[in-house]
């Protein structure tokens, strides 16, 4: 009887297709072809934040298997805190959310539990950049140096009693015995720096490095000298500037001020539900490694006036982790150290 020769190559080919067919499937792929992500801001729209975040939303997803569209979605609210517990209680838990928040809602957690999150949960994709911050003294002030400053007073304009401007000084006045005598009300960078301009402060206990590269003239005169860096690791254009956490050895008053130099380590993060399913979230990071080395991102950074200085996401949740588990006794000092004058408990 006659038996045709193809039939057998035919029926193999189409099991090796069978079998073939899952192996090659991209379960990761799969789910974000053709999908929207979202990436809630926790913050308002134009401001460093909001710029970033957007920066990062058109860029990030030709790196995602599956390419999906980046929706950016402003939600701001009790500095962040509102976009921090949608994301962690409402927003699905599949990768499908992407966000940003400022950085200090890490340390609004440690200083209040009852805050309806847990900041080392979230999957921490990455960090496109720090937020440093700096403290700088003016030419003709009275002490030009820490050492000189635990002798001297020196006045430092500041905008109000729980931002970082007069935090960092109270706290160094506490630790290290600097003599910094803080001067409430300026309601901005712009009006801390008129304020050394006009004779009426010696320094700034904390400014953006993003606002004074609005002063050339400061650097080009000789006006300024930058006295620390309020992070955990040197600022790469600052090299010879230490942190705040090197002026000081005592162990204790290091992990205070490594708590609230956190935030500006922590930077302009961008995170993922908690529970995200592992392989998406190392998909996101490492479409972020990517992107952040991509020439035509960085092109369109420098375009926007946006540093750069990332962070991968494995380092960058150890560090929120470490932060948030700092144990009760140095949160509670880190709430002392920062209490105005005359509110010691």
């Amino acid at each position: 009887m006659f038996q045709p020769r193809f039939v057998v190559p035919v029926c193999s080919a189409l099991l090796a297709s069978a079998l073939a067919g899952p192996a090659l499937a991209d379960p990761v792929e799969d789910f974000y072809k053709g999908r929207t992500v979202t990436m809630i801001i926790g913050l308002g729209e134009g401001g460093g934040y909001d710029l970033s975040a957007r920066l990062v939303a058109q860029h990030l997803g030709q790196f995602i298997p599956g390419k999906p569209t980046i929706v950016p979605r402003n939600m701001p609210g009790a500095g962040s805190i509102a976009a921090a517990e949608y994301v962690y209680n409402v927003a699905p838990r599949d990768g499908s959310t992407l966000a940003i928040f400022q950085p200090t809602f890490v340390l609004e957690k440690a200083t209040d539990r009852a805050r309806k999150f847990e900041s080392e949960k979230y999957g921490f994709v990455g960090r496109v950049d720090q937020s440093v911050l700096v403290g700088l003294v003016w030419k003709d002030a009275p002490a030009r140096t820490i050492e000189e400053m635990k002798q001297r007073e020196i006045v430092l304009s500041a905008n109000a009693a729980a931002g970082t401007s007069a935090t960092i000084p109270w706290a160094l006045n506490r630790l290290i015995g600097t003599k910094f005598k803080v001067v409430l009300g300026y309601g901005s960078s712009a009006t801390m720096g008129l304020a050394l301009e006009r004779g009426e402060a010696h320094g700034i206990g904390s400014t953006s490095w993003d606002y004074l590269q609005t002063k050339q003239e400061w650097f080009d005169e000789k006006k300024i000298d930058i006295l620390y860096t309020i992070a955990l690791d040197r600022f790469r254009d600052l090299p010879d500037v230490p942190t705040v956490l090197e002026l000081t050895d005592v162990e204790k008053d290091r992990n205070v001020l490594k708590l609230m130099a956190s935030t500006s380590s922590i930077g302009r993060a961008f995170l993922t539900t908690p529970e995200t399913p592992p392989e998406r979230l190392a998909a996101l990071r490492a479409a972020f490694d990517r992107m952040v080395k991509d020439p035509a991102f960085l092109a369109d950074a420098v375009k926007r006036k946006l540093g750069v200085d990332p962070l991968p996401g494995a380092q960058l949740q150890a560090l929120v982790t470490d932060v948030a588990t700092q144990p009760a006794e140095v949160v509670d000092a880190m709430k002392a150290a920062v209490l105005p004058p005359g509110r010691e408990k």
